[in-house]
């Protein structure tokens, strides 16, 4: 079922493996439209369809943004620029180049998610180099009639990562930079995914993110988290301890496999509502962010600077 989560912005349940309340894609109305993420491949149709429903035609959008590029959030990317021929594709400028040939996008995503690629996300085809443009931070996008969207770079998750801040409403949708907390599924869950997760890139996300004073912060998984400071807070928390604990279970035994049984041991709250447990494990298992704190554990181990203590978080570009 489709929101409206705030004034001229709907969050379209894409209904990802067949679940509801578990991924989304956003439109922010206006003469000229925007899209926040576009879902996976195997949802284009049901993105299609939220998107007819609110009267958007083939030469009506303008713009499609991508938070970062994982299929999750922008796998059918190449069905709605076609469908879609007037809209500018917009992302990080680290994921322009994975959207004009994602080949080695879709075989890293295989090595993530294995049999669950084709089952609950399918592939991505490539968007015409013409369609494609780089973010920059802190750019406006004019959405007609004086409303206008702010893209934020915000590294952590992946270094490709962007929110985009409404600033008609102050709505900041934050993808996955926020983590993942889907009704029935248990509190405010962090998403480390492999290969690039930096802790202190994230963390200094999240304190850019206060700084902007947003009054909803909006998860792709799953929607407006509660009080915005407070949602940033426990995200911070959260976040800084699973880490702690995979920083220990590191040293005890580098491996994947005990970082997991620790953060199952120590840190991990099953679903409220047991039914929910697949769901959220299918989307952001504990095994993806064991894999995630291991390679940020071994990239600091090689830098020297492991066991250094906590990592400050950097400030964010201007």
């Amino acid at each position: 079922m489709d929101h409206l989560i705030a004034p001229g912005i709907w969050q379209i349940d894409t209904e990802l493996g067949g679940w509801h309340e578990l991924n989304s894609v956003f439109l922010i109305e206006g003469a000229r439209p925007c899209l926040v993420e576009t879902g996976p491949q195997k949802d284009f149709e049901k993105v299609l369809a939220g998107l007819a429903a609110r009267g958007l035609g083939a030469d009506d959008l303008a713009y499609v943004v991508l938070t970062h590029i994982h299929l999750d959030h922008g796998g059918a990317v190449g069905e709605i620029a076609a469908h879609f021929p007037r809209a500018e594709v917009i992302c990080h400028p680290k994921g322009v180049r994975h959207l004009a040939d994602p080949a080695r996008l879709v075989a890293a995503a295989g090595q993530v998610y294995g049999p669950n690629l084709d089952a609950l996300y399918g592939t991505m085809t490539a968007v015409d180099p013409s369609q494609l443009r780089a973010a920059e931070d802190m750019e406006s996008l004019d959405l007609g009639a004086g409303r206008q969207v702010t893209l934020v770079y915000s590294p952590g998750h992946a270094k490709h990562h962007i929110a985009v801040l409404d600033d008609a409403t102050g709505v900041l949708l934050v993808g996955d930079a926020v983590g993942v907390k889907v009704p029935g599924g248990g509190p405010l869950r962090p998403a480390m995914p492999p290969d690039d997760f930096e802790l202190a890139l994230a963390l200094g996300s999240l304190h850019r993110f206060a700084k902007l004073k947003p009054t909803q912060v909006v998860l792709t998984h799953f929607g407006p988290a509660g009080d915005p400071q407070e949602a940033l807070e426990e995200a911070e928390a959260t976040m800084s301890r699973w880490c702690r604990v995979a920083e220990q279970a590191y040293l005890e035994e580098p491996s994947i496999e005990h970082i997991e049984r620790a953060l199952l041991e120590r840190v991990y709250d099953p679903a409220t509502e047991p039914d929910r447990q697949p769901v959220v494990d299918a989307l952001n298992g504990v095994t993806s962010n064991a894999a995630g704190m291991y390679g940020w554990l071994n990239r600091r181990h090689a830098a020297g600077d492991f066991g250094t203590g906590p990592q400050a978080a950097p400030e964010q570009p201007r």
